[in-house]
């Protein structure tokens, strides 16, 4: 019997990981944010949202979880119509697939009560959608972990093409998170439009090496290779404290450290929780003396899961 109401959970991400512009991503186990959807007997969508932060478009048109449920009931015309409530744990503009976990969680949520649920792999192509209504950009490197789990290379975009990577979790992720908005546009738009062959051919060996580390579970190679000499250096400055903060991750042991995502929230890696506790603690301490800002600190292996079910019920 098809459910006839579900909650979802889908995780935040890091992605770029450095080098790795739109092609590699992870998922944390937290922060995300949950989808709850329920048949209706009134067709169409009935869209609302639960939130405690600012400038979250309360519309169905408007937000990325109702544009992308929209999609679906466009394409498979369900029977029923759906309530849908998405709980939006994360805020805007964190460099944490905030778009790409409302996404995730609004089509995992909807897959669940169509008469014939999808594969995983095949609501990729819903929920890039949603990071096109929300960036302009179809990028897949949140969504595609947020969904599926683990850690993800986008090999292709025409057509889409994602590899899970059959990683060795042993790497602990940490995550900074000051509370200040970088919009994902404003992000993309001071990119360079052409790059000089020598950063490239750099960047290549590095994304190269971050693979290639995940795979080993070796640090210190995917340490030395967190390096991005493309886009970092052109985004950093939308971070207050930026050089600072890295410098104060790696003094205090971390194997390497940039930013998640547009930013503004940084990552680092470490061996352990308790020195990645420390190095979270010094990074901390970093932005509110270099620009006096208060940070959300979140520690995790990867989250090999991805969007998860939280329940479901027959009534």
């Amino acid at each position: 019997m098809k459910q006839k109401s579900v909650r979802v959970y889908a995780p935040a991400s890091i992605s770029n990981l450095g080098p790795g512009f739109d092609v590699l991503g992870l998922a944390i186990d937290r922060p995300g944010d949950y989808a709850t959807a329920r048949r209706t007997d009134e067709p169409g969508l009935h869209f609302s949202i639960r939130t405690e932060h600012d400038g979250i478009p309360s519309s169905a048109k408007e937000n990325v979880a109702g544009h992308v449920a929209s999609l679906m009931l466009e394409e498979f015309k369900p029977p029923f119509g759906v309530d849908l409530l998405l709980e939006k744990k994360m805020p805007l503009g964190s460099g944490l697939g905030s778009s790409g976990a409302s996404s995730v969680a609004a089509a995992a949520a909807l897959n669940v009560l169509l008469p014939k649920s999808l594969k995983k792999t095949d609501l990729l192509r819903f929920v890039v959608e949603g990071e096109r209504k929300a960036s302009g950009s179809p990028h897949a490197d949140n969504v595609a972990p947020s969904l599926l789990g683990g850690a993800c290379l986008i090999r292709s975009y025409d057509p889409l093409d994602v590899i899970q990577l059959p990683i060795r979790n042993t790497i602990v992720w940490i995550i900074v998170h000051p509370h200040v908005v970088v919009r994902t546009q404003e992000a993309r738009d001071v990119l360079p439009t052409s790059i000089p062959l020598t950063a490239a051919i750099r960047q290549w060996g590095n994304v190269s090496g971050v693979t290639a580390g995940l795979l080993a579970g070796d640090i210190r190679l995917l340490g030395k290779c967190i390096e991005d000499v493309i886009v970092e250096p052109v985004r950093a400055r939308f971070i207050p404290g930026f050089d600072e903060v890295k410098r104060a991750a790696l003094d205090a042991g971390a194997y390497g450290c940039s930013i998640s995502g547009s930013g503004p929230s940084m990552f680092a890696i470490a061996h352990t929780r308790i020195a990645g506790t420390m190095i979270g603690r010094a990074m901390v301490t970093a932005f509110r003396r270099h620009g006096n800002i208060h940070c959300d600190t979140y520690i995790s292996h990867v989250n090999m899961h991805g969007a998860k079910i939280v329940w479901t019920k027959e009534r």
